[in-house]
């Protein structure tokens, strides 16, 4: 499906959400001095993650370090093949959606996560209010 000539190259990184939460396990995968903003509205998490937070008392944004709140791998693509590799994996029946752009522009990164389980990689942060 993916070796399909028309997205050679367009795949960088696929970060597998697991333990650790959606930052970390993005921010392993993406090259040092680079840093995304993921935005809680692209997506909304599943049912059964609103049920855990509400009978822990907690919100969804506090379980984002553990859970991967519906979103369980992340594939960074180049945006020349972006829309392509969407196309591909949807008509495969596999649910994408864009959650942030990538970026290597100077800014200051206090509130982001960096060096996730040791390893030095890029920046990541949660940014917004997830959708209904």
């Amino acid at each position: 499906m993916l070796d399909d000539v028309s997205v050679a190259g367009g795949v960088h990184a696929l970060s597998h959400v697991t333990g650790g939460g959606i930052a970390a396990n993005l921010a392993r995968v993406l090259p040092v001095g680079s840093w995304t903003e993921l935005d809680r509205a692209s997506w909304s998490p599943s049912v059964v993650f609103r049920v855990l937070s509400d009978i822990a008392g907690s919100s969804l944004e506090s379980s984002e370090g553990t859970w991967n709140l519906g979103i369980g791998m992340i594939a960074v693509v180049s945006a020349a093949h972006a829309e392509t590799i969407t196309a591909l994996l949807s008509g495969a029946g596999i649910p994408t959606w864009q959650v942030g752009v990538v970026s290597t522009s100077v800014r200051d990164l206090t509130g982001f996560e960096q060096g996730a389980k040791g390893v030095d990689g890029g920046a990541v942060r949660l940014v917004g209010d997830y959708a209904g």
